[in-house]
């Protein structure tokens, strides 16, 4: 787990709410206080799906940030600052396949969550790195590089941070 300081706030949320840069990402969940607290869990609800001709089960567990982009957008922009927000992103399995086959770990990607959580508070953004296993396992080879892609990812997209 790594915290990293970003040093553009302005700059950081262009490209959260309105590039695709996190599109891909899976959203846990979401709170925005504004001039009201807002709280989204990105669990899907399969239920609402049931009954569309479509397979069920290709539906997946979490939404997308391309998903729930614009309705964060339509919650956050204006001439006002948040007080505060979270978002609690999850990097989607295909992505979580490359990462453990690139960090030689055995480990099956669907027993791993690698997850990024995304704070603003105080005027301060800070993003934390976080790995969560199904499975009780020995090998942070995973966790390792997560804490070394993210800001990685985060620097290749011209976003400015501090290590804390």
């Amino acid at each position: 787990m790594i915290s990293v300081k970003i040093q553009n706030n302005k700059g950081f949320m262009k490209s959260l709410l309105t590039t695709d840069l996190f599109d891909n990402f899976y959203v846990e969940e979401v709170a925005i206080d504004t001039f009201n607290s807002f709280y989204i869990d990105g669990h899907i609800h399969k239920d609402f799906y049931a009954d569309e001709s479509d397979d069920t089960t290709a539906v997946e567990n979490f939404s997308r940030w391309a998903d729930l982009r614009p309705i964060c957008l339509d919650l956050i922009k204006g001439k006002r600052t948040p007080l505060k927000f979270k978002f609690v992103f999850h990097l989607d399995e295909n992505e979580t396949a490359k990462l453990a086959e690139k960090a030689e770990s055995d480990l099956n990607p669907s027993d791993i969550t690698l997850g990024a959580n995304i704070r603003f508070t105080n005027g301060e953004l800070i993003i934390t790195t976080g790995t969560a296993f199904n499975i009780f396992t020995l090998d942070k080879s995973i966790e390792k590089a997560w804490d070394n892609y993210f800001p990685s990812f985060l620097e290749s997209n011209d976003i400015t941070l501090q290590y804390l």
